[in-house]
């Protein structure tokens, strides 16, 4: 059983992680769209461990509402109005929670997928975040399932994650700013790809 507190600490872990790759995110946004997304990214992030550092409740559903308040006023981009998407998302799913079961858990990914693809009309194949997060998404869940194993979904996850981070070099782009560079977008994996896989590599 997984509890609020330890919830809080895999937010503030992954809130770490945004911020160690800020430059690394910045880089590689540059050759695509605007260059903002590390510089925004790392400010909803901070955002979102100021929020969970002062809360002092119980609830799951309140935590991740708030998260996602804070992370949507602090990041108002693209990825920034997406994640806080997922993050309303994912808080319907927690009411009434005081303690989630890894079953519960390892179906997380795919509602945040979904919440994302919806609202950002997307799918796998069009260079996004998606690309990276929906196969990490369907193997936690389906290894999961088959083995009864944490570690082997997690595992096997990551690999997809990381595989589906690569094939973003040599798509083009069908949404958001990288779309209007056309062909020229090809060579560079997309930023918001290479973001969730460097976020799974330490869940």
């Amino acid at each position: 059983m997984t509890d609020i507190r330890d919830v809080e600490k895999t937010i503030l872990r992954i809130t770490e992680r945004i911020v160690e790759i800020r430059d690394e995110l910045t880089e590689m946004d540059s050759k695509l769209g605007d260059g903002d997304l590390g510089i925004s990214m790392a400010k909803g992030a901070d955002a979102v461990r100021r929020t969970v550092e002062a809360f002092a409740g119980e609830d799951m559903q309140t935590l991740f509402l708030q998260c996602a308040a804070a992370l949507n006023k602090a990041a108002p981009s693209t990825m920034g109005t997406l994640l806080s998407g997922g993050l309303m998302a994912l808080a319907r799913h927690l009411t009434d929670k005081a303690v989630l079961t890894v079953e519960e858990i390892v179906i997380f990914p795919e509602i945040l997928a979904g919440a994302i693809a919806a609202r950002g009309k997307a799918q796998a194949g069009d260079k996004t975040i998606l690309d990276s997060l929906i196969p990490y998404a369907k193997t936690l869940k389906n290894v999961y399932e088959e083995s009864g194993s944490v570690d082997n979904a997690k595992r096997e996850a990551l690999d997809a994650a990381k595989r589906g981070m690569e094939s973003t070099r040599g798509m083009t782009a069908r949404t958001g700013r990288a779309s209007w560079l056309g062909e020229r977008n090809k060579e560079f994996p997309d930023a918001g790809a290479c973001m969730f896989y460097r976020i799974a590599e330490i869940l």
